[in-house]
């Protein structure tokens, strides 16, 4: 994958590189995943961010001494550049509509709207695709706490430490994320149903 190499041509320290691009190619796809998530879905933000956080840890990989928890690391790595992302693009935004008029930036706010996500490798498309809905709908911290602990397998005190909050918060929006998610994919396979039954 392009983010391996470049990563790995950063520097020329050729065993540090080859350990690094090993390490990384095992868990590049739930990586992947988790980028898609946090960027809502936007593959170009994804690739961005995954690139970037790639960037990052191939700088500190010498210093990993326990290589059990490598992956743990690395997800720590994507979502604290994640984080650092979003309040760059805040203070941007901040910046933005001190210098127009506050009817100005209301318009364009409400003008604007995100590109639409586009998954190619669906299987199972109905379901696929509805749980995606449900994902996406949910609030971005919501979402986050849902990718880590119960799609990457994290434990909610691994997910407190590379989100930088509290343990009980994790708690607290992993069960409103899933009772969101309940009823999303509740409603959904209701209003499939539906079309189903007008359809014949």
């Amino acid at each position: 994958m392009t983010v391996v190499r470049l990563a790995t041509s950063v520097h020329t320290s050729a065993p540090v590189g080859g350990a690094f691009e090993r390490v990384l190619s095992t868990h590049l796809d739930a990586l992947h995943g988790m980028a898609i998530r946090l960027s809502n879905g936007h593959q170009a933000d994804a690739e961005d961010l995954l690139q970037d956080a790639t960037l990052r840890a191939y700088a500190a990989f010498a210093s990993v001494r326990d290589v059990s928890a490598v992956r743990a690391w690395l997800f720590q790595i994507l979502v604290r550049t994640n984080l650092n992302r979003v309040r760059s693009r805040r203070r941007r935004l901040e910046m933005t509509a001190s210098d127009v008029g506050d009817a100005e930036f209301e318009r364009a706010l409400a003008e604007w709207s995100p590109p639409s996500a586009v998954d190619d490798e669906i299987d199972e498309a109905g379901v696929r695709a509805s749980v995606r809905e449900a994902l996406d709908a949910l609030d971005a911290p919501l979402r986050a706490v849902v990718q880590l602990v119960d799609m990457e397998g994290f434990l909610q005190r691994d997910a407190a430490g590379m989100l930088r909050i509290p343990e009980g918060t994790v708690a607290s929006r992993l069960f409103r994320a899933r009772g969101a998610l309940r009823n999303s994919l509740g409603a959904l396979r209701t209003q499939r149903t539906r079309r189903g039954r007008s359809a014949r």
